[in-house]
C-alpha cells in the first residue's frame, strides 16, 4: 500500500505514462517498494500503453534512479524463458511516515533496515519537453488539384422524392399480390 501511495502521490515523475509504469510495479512490490516483478505485459495493461512504451520508460525511471535493478532470486520460481525482471522501488527514507514498521518487516524477510544512507532523496522531475513548433503558427495544406480527393455526384431533385411525396422512396407492395396463408 505504501508503494502506490507514493507512486500516486509523491513521486516526482514527468507524465502520466511514468506514473502509470510506476503505479504498475509498486503494486506488487512490498511496502518498502522491494521485489516488484510484473512482466511487461502486465504493466503495460496496468498502465494502458503499449509493451514498447514499458520498456521505454523502464529505462528511463532507471536512468533518473527511481527504480533500480533488484534482486533477481525473488522471482526465481518462475521458469527462466519467461520471468520478469525483479526491481525495487527507490523510495526515499524521509518519505516513509512510519519507517519503524517498514524496518521491521525487513528484518522478518532477513533484509537489512532502511536507512537515510541506502534511501536518500530524490531529485525533483526534470521539466517537460515542449513541442518544437510550439507557438508557431502551422503551415496550411495546398488546396487540392480538380480531379482528386472526394467526389460528391450532383443531386438531382426532379427524381426521388420523400417518405410523403411517392416518389422514389419506400414502395408499398401491392396488398393484392401476397396474402398469408390460410389454415383448412
Amino acid at each position: 500500500m505504501l508503494p502506490m501511495l507514493w507512486a500516486m502521490k509523491n513521486a516526482p515523475v514527468i507524465d502520466a505514462e511514468e506514473r502509470g509504469v510506476l503505479m504498475a510495479l509498486a503494486e506488487s512490490a512490498w511496502s518498502d517498494g522491494t521485489d516488484a516483478f510484473p512482466s511487461k505485459k502486465t504493466i503495460a495493461h496496468i498502465a494502458v500503453v503499449d509493451p514498447r512504451t514499458v520498456q521505454r520508460r523502464l529505462r528511463t525511471l532507471t536512468a533518473r534512479g527511481l527504480i533500480a535493478e533488484g534482486n533477481q532470486k525473488a522471482a526465481a520460481y518462475i521458469p527462466s524463458w519467461c520471468r520478469p525482471k525483479v526491481y525495487d522501488l527507490l523510495i526515499p527514507y524521509s518519505w516513509y511516515p512510519d519507517v519503524e514498521q517498514v524496518n521491521a518487516e525487513r528484518r522478518g524477510r532477513g533484509k537489512p533496515p532502511l536507512t537515510r544512507d541506502s534511501r536518500p532523496d530524490l531529485a525533483p522531475a526534470p521539466p517537460r519537453k515542449t513541442r518544437a513548433d510550439k507557438g508557431k503558427p502551422r503551415k496550411k495544406k495546398p488546396s487540392q488539384p480538380e480531379g482528386r480527393g472526394l467526389q460528391v455526384p450532383p443531386v438531382d431533385n426532379q427524381v426521388g422524392g420523400d417518405y410523403k411525396s411517392g416518389g422514389r422512396g419506400l414502395q408499398v407492395p401491392d396488398p393484392g399480390t401476397t396474402r398469408p396463408p390460410t389454415l383448412p
